[in-house]
C-alpha cells in the first residue's frame, strides 16, 4: 500500500511539473517570437528545458545536446547582450561581427522547434535510467595486446608529422600547418585517429579495471597530447578525455556538482586549447571574451541562409555521395561535398581559396534546405535520436563494451551533426571505423566473472 501511494504521488508530481513547464513555455513564447532580443527568451527555454528534464547519466545524449546549445546560443546571446548593456568597446582588430539583437525571428523559433524535437525525442527513445549505477562487467585488456596497438598509434602519428611538414614546421608555424598542410594524407590522418580512439578507450578500461594506474595515466597523457596536437588540440583534446574516462563516467550520477566541475573543465580545455591553436593570440580576458562571442556564430550564418533564399526539399542531401564519385572520377574535384563546403565558397571564398577553412552552418540549414525548415524536418530529426539512443540502451544501459567507443564516438558527434548536417559526407569512413573498432575491441578485451 505504502508502494502504490508512492507511486501515485510519483506521478502526480511528474505531472505537475509538466503542466508548469508547458505553461512557461508558452509564456516564454511570446517575446521570444516579438521582442528586439528575443534570444535571451530562447535561452531561457533551452535552460528550463534541460534543468526540468535533466538526465540522471552524464553519457544521456541529452547532455551534448545542451552542450552544443548551451554555447551557441546561451552562451553567445548572453555575453553579447551583457557587451551591450554596458556599451563595451571590441577591442579584437575586425570589431564585433555579432549581433544577436538583429537576427531574424525564423532563425530563433527554428532553432527552437530542432531543440525541442532533438531533447525529447532522446528523453523518450532512450528509456528510463535505473538508480542503479551501470558498471562495465568486469573486464581487463592484456597488458601485451594494448601495448603493441600503443606502439602502432604513437608510430602513426610521428610517420604523419614526417609526411604532411616535419616536426619542426609544426613547432613553429603550428597554425598554418595544421590548416594547410595536411591536404592530401586523409586516408593516414583516419587510420591515426580510429586507432587512436581504440588505445585511449583500452587505456581508460585499463585504468578503470587495472592495478597499474600510473604507469597506465602517463602512457594516457603522453598519446592523448601527441593525438590532440595533430588532429586539433580545441576539439580533440576533449574529446580524447571523454573516451579515457569512458569507464569511470558510466559510474557516475550526474549531479549538479558533476555539471557545475564539467562545465569549469571544459571551458580550462577550451581555453588552453585556443592558446595553441592560435599561437597567444586570444590569451588576453578581453580578447577571449569576444573570442568566445563571434566563435559559437553557426546561428548567425544560418541567418544568411534564411534572408537570402527560400526553403527547399532535398537541395543538398545528396553531396554524401559526391566524395565516392570524385575518387572514381565521376565528379569534378570542385563540385562541393558539404553544406558548409559549399556555402563558404558563397559567403567567404577567400577564406576556403587561401586555407581550405570552412565556417559551421548549423543542422537548422540543411533541415532548411532539404526539409522545408519546420513542415519536414521532424522525421528525419526523430530517426536520428532512434538511431542513437539505441546505442545508448545497448551500449551504456547494458555495458557492452564492444559497442561502448562506438557510441561515445556518435555521442560526441551529436556536437558536430548539430553544426552539420545528419548524415555527413564522410559518413563511409565512420562506417569503416565503428567496424575496426568493433572487431579489434572484441579481440582484445577479456571478460572474466566477477
Amino acid at each position: 500500500m505504502e508502494a502504490a501511494a508512492q507511486a501515485r504521488s510519483r506521478c502526480v508530481g511528474n505531472r505537475m511539473r509538466a503542466y508548469l513547464y508547458l505553461s512557461c513555455l508558452l509564456v516564454l513564447n511570446l517575446p521570444l517570437a516579438f521582442a528586439e532580443w528575443g534570444s535571451v527568451y530562447l535561452s531561457a527555454v533551452i535552460l528550463l528545458t534541460y534543468f526540468t528534464f535533466r538526465p540522471r547519466r552524464l553519457l544521456h545524449p541529452n547532455n551534448m545536446v545542451f552542450a552544443f546549445y548551451g554555447l551557441y546560443v546561451v552562451l553567445s546571446s548572453t555575453l553579447n547582450l551583457v557587451l551591450d548593456l554596458i556599451d563595451w568597446e571590441y577591442v579584437l582588430p575586425w570589431g564585433q561581427q555579432v549581433f544577436w539583437n538583429e537576427i531574424s525571428k525564423y532563425v530563433l523559433l527554428q532553432a527552437e522547434f530542432t531543440f525541442l524535437v532533438l531533447y525529447f525525442g532522446f528523453h523518450f527513445l532512450c528509456g528510463k535510467d535505473s538508480g542503479q549505477r551501470a558498471l562495465p562487467p568486469h573486464a581487463t585488456v592484456p597488458w601485451g595486446s594494448l601495448l603493441l596497438l600503443y606502439v602502432f598509434t604513437m608510430f602513426l602519428v610521428l610517420y604523419f608529422i614526417e609526411a604532411t611538414a616535419g616536426l619542426s614546421a609544426w613547432i613553429n608555424d603550428y597554425s598554418l600547418t595544421y590548416l594547410t598542410k595536411r591536404e592530401g594524407h586523409g586516408l593516414l590522418n583516419v587510420i591515426q585517429i580510429v586507432f587512436g580512439n581504440i588505445v585511449v578507450f583500452l587505456l581508460g578500461l585499463r585504468f578503470f579495471n587495472g592495478n597499474d594506474r600510473l604507469r597506465v595515466f602517463l602512457l594516457a597523457v603522453l598519446l592523448i597530447a601527441a593525438l590532440s596536437f595533430v588532429t586539433g588540440v580545441k576539439s580533440r583534446l576533449i574529446f580524447l578525455l571523454i573516451m579515457f574516462l569512458t569507464p569511470w563516467f558510466m559510474t557516475m550520477q550526474f549531479r549538479v556538482k558533476s555539471f557545475l566541475l564539467v562545465t569549469a573543465s571544459f571551458f580550462v580545455l577550451l581555453y588552453l586549447g585556443t592558446l595553441v591553436r592560435t599561437e597567444g593570440f586570444y590569451a588576453s580576458a578581453p580578447f577571449f571574451l569576444e573570442m568566445l562571442i563571434g566563435y559559437f556564430n553557426a546561428f548567425q550564418l544560418h541567418d544568411y541562409i534564411v534572408n537570402s533564399r527560400d526553403p527547399a526539399l532535398l537541395s543538398t542531401v545528396f553531396q554524401v555521395f559526391v566524395k565516392p564519385l570524385q575518387m572514381l572520377g565521376l565528379v569534378g574535384p570542385d563540385v562541393s561535398y558539404d553544406i558548409s563546403v559549399m556555402l563558404t565558397k558563397e559567403f567567404f571564398p577567400q577564406q576556403w581559396d587561401d586555407e581550405r577553412a570552412t565556417q559551421q552552418w548549423p543542422l537548422d540549414t540543411e533541415l532548411y534546405l532539404n526539409y522545408y525548415g519546420f513542415y519536414l524536418s521532424w522525421p528525419p530529426l526523430l530517426a536520428y535520436a532512434a538511431f542513437v539512443s539505441w546505442l545508448y540502451r545497448t551500449a551504456v544501459q547494458r555495458a557492452r563494451l564492444f559497442l561502448l567507443p562506438i557510441f561515445i564516438m556518435e555521442f560526441q558527434r551529436i556536437f558536430s551533426t548539430l553544426r552539420g548536417t545528419l548524415i555527413p559526407w564522410d559518413v563511409f569512413i565512420y562506417i569503416g571505423q565503428y567496424l575496426i573498432i568493433y572487431f579489434v575491441c572484441r579481440a582484445v578485451i577479456e571478460r572474466h566473472p566477477v
